[in-house]
């Protein structure tokens, strides 16, 4: 056994994994509680070692819930291999693996420990870090799309009435041209004779139907070039596996692809929740400010014609008055829609605070900003919202342009400016109406409504 471990480790005692040996189960427990490794090799045969319960130790641990636990164990012992998947190991290798094929793996383990995470324990995580998370009766069913090549090898695919797996299988060209939209896993065979399994890991890995699902890549073929590892697959096994261990990593896979892609809407909903308004759906405040901050760089490099427009809705306390705050809400979610409904794909629109809203729209004219402007009023006016009791609630809209040249050298901060002074004259001239600033107002930071303009 000892020599097992010292080949082991000049496989991979260079400058990026140093290796620690222990010569017993107690000694190497000594050495993971003084310093937590990032993976652990355990041979299958170690006197002592009982595997299930080792695996639960090191994920109740603090230190070591996010170690790689992986197991070595002689190639043609397939129970064995079946066995330390159950347990809870991580992966299996095999005693003999060469050199260039364990520091694939090895990198692939630091990968996703530094990348999604999704071997840390999290709250309730334990075994179900490994292999052996029971299926639950409410689980999506798996689909695993078996590719063939043209030199097709032989495949020990599970059944899919004994796995549960919902087996699919199509030609290399097929995958790589349309891959399988429902796909949790692909597994691709490769051949000494063909390269097509790579070209076709390439391709799965790019294409936007196949990007996130997850490729087992099945292999005997000499590590002359890249490993598929480092090429992109996000587990290997030789053509040797059994089918029960094929449909152990298949139904492992598949739980990452669930949990990358329920990590990936958290991230979207944290991320819209930032930037949207809960009421309106709309752009709010922060997005705002960010837009705007955008814009100002992009003017100063290349100066743009632009309008800024701040409406405001004539009225909106009394409409809270006389039909209470959640009608005050159904009014104003329902004129975010129209005025979001007319305006062009560029233009910009957000909840500015209460019941205003700030728009803007690029590259116009004053005539082309007036336009919009009588749109969106006229829009607002033509509708009424229903609210409870078969009540209707009719609203319009007071709005105030800023507009600013191509040649002119205006910060959005003092056309927003010049845009509020505007509203508040179309609101003290009668409401229901547009107010457009003067340019000269807006470029000395003194807005002055025109009231020629307004209309």
């Amino acid at each position: 056994m000892s020599h097992r471990r010292i080949q082991m480790r000049a496989k991979l005692d260079t400058t990026a994994y140093p290796v620690d040996l222990a010569e017993s189960l107690a000694e190497g427990l000594t050495l993971i509680r003084k310093e937590a490794p990032e993976v652990v090799i355990l041979a299958h045969d170690l006197p002592g070692l009982r595997l299930r319960q080792f695996c639960k130790l090191m994920r109740s641990t603090p230190s070591t819930q996010g170690t790689t636990l992986v197991v070595a164990v002689q190639r043609e012992n397939q129970s064995a291999r079946v066995s330390a998947l159950v347990d809870g190991a991580h992966d299996v290798i095999e005693m003999s693996a060469e050199s260039a094929d364990l520091r694939a793996r090895m990198r692939s383990f630091m990968r996703l420990q530094q990348g999604s995470g999704l071997y840390l324990a999290r709250s309730g995580a334990h075994i179900a870090s490994g292999l052996s998370e029971p299926t639950v009766d409410f689980a999506p069913k798996t689909v695993a799309c078996f590719v063939t090549g043209t030199l097709s090898a032989p495949m020990s695919a599970p059944d899919p009435a004994d796995s549960g797996i919902e087996i699919r299988r199509v030609a290399a060209h097929v995958a790589r041209r349309e891959p399988h939209p429902d796909a949790d896993v692909f597994v691709l065979w490769e051949t000494q004779q063909t390269d097509e399994a790579r070209e076709t890991l390439a391709a799965l890995l790019t294409h936007p139907v196949s990007q996130h699902s997850r490729i087992l890549f099945v292999t005997d073929c000499a590590a002359t070039g890249a490993s598929p590892l480092d090429l992109g697959a996000h587990d290997q096994v030789p053509t040797t596996v059994s089918a029960t261990e094929l449909v152990l990593r298949i139904q492992r896979l598949a739980r990452r692809r669930r949990d990358a892609d329920r990590e990936r809407r958290a991230t979207t909903d944290l991320e819209r929740k930032a930037y949207v308004d809960g009421l309106t759906g709309l752009n709010n405040r922060t997005a705002m400010e960010e837009y705007l901050a955008r814009t100002d760089r992009a003017l100063a490099e290349e100066p743009r014609a632009l309008a800024v427009l701040i409406a405001d809705i004539d009225h909106f306390k009394s409409i809270n008055d006389n039909h209470g705050h959640s009608a005050g809400d159904m009014v104003l979610s329902r004129i975010a829609q129209i005025m979001k409904s007319s305006l062009r794909d560029g233009d910009f629109i957000a909840r500015y605070g209460g019941e205003e809203f700030l728009i803007v729209l690029p590259d116009v004219r004053p005539g082309q900003a007036r336009a919009v402007a009588s749109r969106l009023r006229d829009a607002v006016a033509g509708g009424a919202t229903a609210i409870e009791n078969g009540t209707h609630v009719r609203a319009t809209i007071s709005i105030g342009i800023a507009l600013r040249s191509r040649s002119e050298r205006v910060s959005t901060m003092d056309l927003r400016r010049a845009a509020d002074t505007a509203l508040y004259e179309a609101k003290r001239n009668g409401r229901n109406r547009i107010e457009i600033a003067q340019a000269q107002s807006a470029q000395h930071g003194i807005p002055v409504a025109s009231a020629r303009a307004a209309f």
